[in-house]
């Protein structure tokens, strides 16, 4: 029996329906069935194969970055670039990007700076839907001006710290974020969605030389989304152990008038967690120093009272009868008797959380010299399983 059907005068369509039929034929598929007709079989066989749906979950580029997994066509008509395959090769990852000027309701864009900038530069992200809660700020990159690190050396407060010459803001739907500048790339910051809009700006003077470069990846977070952050946490962090920086730690000197949480997530089956600088001149918040003895040295509770870190009922260990809140000045310490040598200090006070407060102003002395520890702290958590 030949394998031939004559196609002569059939159109494509025609064609792959009879070969269709030939095969089926072959193999018996077919059964007789009242008032139905071997076309309109085929047809609906051949919409199963047609009809590929996929969500538009996130999706990691072949370029390191993160996007949206649409059709290509989708892509393209969103002003997209593709970047590698999603949904087992039916999809594209698509990169969405703008700059000054711009605006967003799509997940995974990009916030970037370009060389023809001027402030001030506005990027607007609307939600992608209504059951969007929370922006996450993931700064790649993050390099403007730096604050203000004048040593005036008087009795007078000063504006060391300050974000003089740039600055970056936020809106939020919640308490004000922090307001930054300096050097930030690796850090993130978490911003409560609003229905009108949120609105990123960066801002600089006249007088500002410094070569300003920044990537934000924005990504949005749905209400319902299991691993949302609780509300009230500027940063996130998750793991068993981890790092905490604060802001422009990289550029030698945090940030004034800072009130924000670091927030780390309480993980299954572990009860209390450790907090411990993680190098000999990683903590300096807060506090005056001789200038001619600089001493290194701690203080807790009631004592810091200008920049200090709360870490809520720390102690040297989770049994001490009397622990703390409150941490400041050049070693991170965990005892009144015990001032000028670090130490690692435990709580088991939930929620975990690395609590921020920096006034606006350092001060420091004219006699006898000393300055106010203006660093920031870098450090490392690690959390200790329920016994």
């Amino acid at each position: 029996m030949s394998n031939y059907i004559e196609t002569e005068g059939r159109g494509p369509g025609q064609v792959m329906k009879l070969s269709l039929i030939w095969v089926l034929v072959v193999f018996g598929v077919f059964s007789p069935v009242v008032g139905q007709s071997v076309n309109q079989r085929v047809d609906r066989l051949l919409n199963v194969f047609n009809i590929v749906k996929f969500p538009n979950d996130g999706c990691n580029a072949t370029s390191g970055s993160y996007g949206v997994c649409y059709t290509s066509s989708e892509c393209s008509s969103l002003g997209g670039s593709s970047s590698g395959s999603c949904a087992s090769g039916f999809g594209v990852c698509c990169l969405f990007s703008g700059g000054c000027g711009a605006s967003t309701s799509l997940n995974n864009t990009y916030f970037k700076s370009s060389n023809s900038d001027t402030a001030p530069c506005t990027f607007t992200v609307c939600k992608v839907n209504s059951d969007i809660c929370q922006i996450r700020l993931g700064f790649d990159e993050f390099v403007i001006d730096q604050p203000n690190t004048d040593y005036p050396g008087d009795d007078e407060h000063s504006g060391r710290t300050q974000c003089q010459e740039a600055q970056f803001t936020a809106t939020s739907d919640g308490p004000t974020p922090p307001v930054l500048c300096g050097t930030n790339s690796a850090h993130h910051m978490i911003i409560e969605a609003r229905d009108d809009c949120n609105e990123l700006k960066f801002s600089w003077t006249s007088t500002s030389t410094t070569k300003r470069s920044w990537n934000i990846h924005i990504m949005q977070i749905a209400c319902t989304d299991q691993w949302k952050p609780q509300d009230g946490c500027t940063q996130y962090f998750t793991g068993l152990t981890g790092y905490i920086k604060s802001y422009n730690y990289e550029g030698g000197y945090h940030l004034a008038n800072h009130q924000y949480t670091n927030c780390i997530r309480n993980e299954r089956g572990y009860c209390s967690i450790s907090y411990a600088q993680v190098s000999t001149t990683s903590f300096q918040v807060g506090e005056i120093t001789p200038t001619a003895g600089p001493t290194p040295g701690g203080k807790l509770g009631d004592s810091c009272t200008t920049d200090y870190i709360v870490m809520l009922g720390s102690a040297a260990s989770t049994e001490e009868n009397v622990n703390y809140d409150r941490f400041c000045g050049s070693l991170l310490v965990a005892s009144s008797s015990a001032l000028t040598t670090a130490a690692t200090v435990y709580t088991n006070k939930l929620p975990f959380a690395v609590s921020v407060n920096f006034d606006g102003t350092e001060l420091d002395e004219d006699s006898p010299a000393g300055t106010e520890w203006s660093k920031g702290f870098y450090i490392y958590y690690s959390q200790t399983a329920c016994t």
